[in-house]
């Protein structure tokens, strides 16, 4: 969206007299670009490293990412998430720092997951 400052004009009482409509300024991404990489990120959480990120009932788009610290076998662990994957109420990154033998998947999505359960009622009802 364009950005902007101003939501509305006020009369010296306080009565909007004109408001700002949000306009769009570009498209980020081509819809099938999009569509792909949400299918992609699915994939991550049901059947690749993401795979402590499901909960039943919801499906969860999610990538997981480990870096180097430069000390050895130390990592930052980190995860990137959403859901339901194909209408979002929920997203978000998980970062935990200097991990000894730490993975996004494993350190990382396991917490996303309890965010994502804490945020979608059905998450919390299907959990237990």
């Amino acid at each position: 969206m364009r950005p902007q400052l101003i939501k509305a004009v006020r009369n010296p009482g306080g009565k909007a007299i004109a408001r700002l409509k949000p306009h769009k300024y570009s498209t980020a991404t081509k819809l099938q670009t999009a569509a792909d990489i949400r299918d992609m990120m699915v994939k991550v959480v049901q059947s690749g490293t993401g795979g402590h990120a499901q909960i039943p009932g919801v499906v969860v788009a999610g990538k997981t990412g480990t870096a180097e610290t430069g000390a050895k076998n130390v990592y930052h662990a980190w995860f990137i998430f959403f859901a339901p994957a194909d209408h979002p109420v929920v997203a978000g990154a998980v970062v935990v720092e200097s991990q000894l033998n730490g993975f996004g998947g494993s350190v990382s999505a396991p917490i996303a997951k309890a965010l994502m359960q804490a945020v979608l009622p059905q998450a919390s009802k299907t959990a237990k």
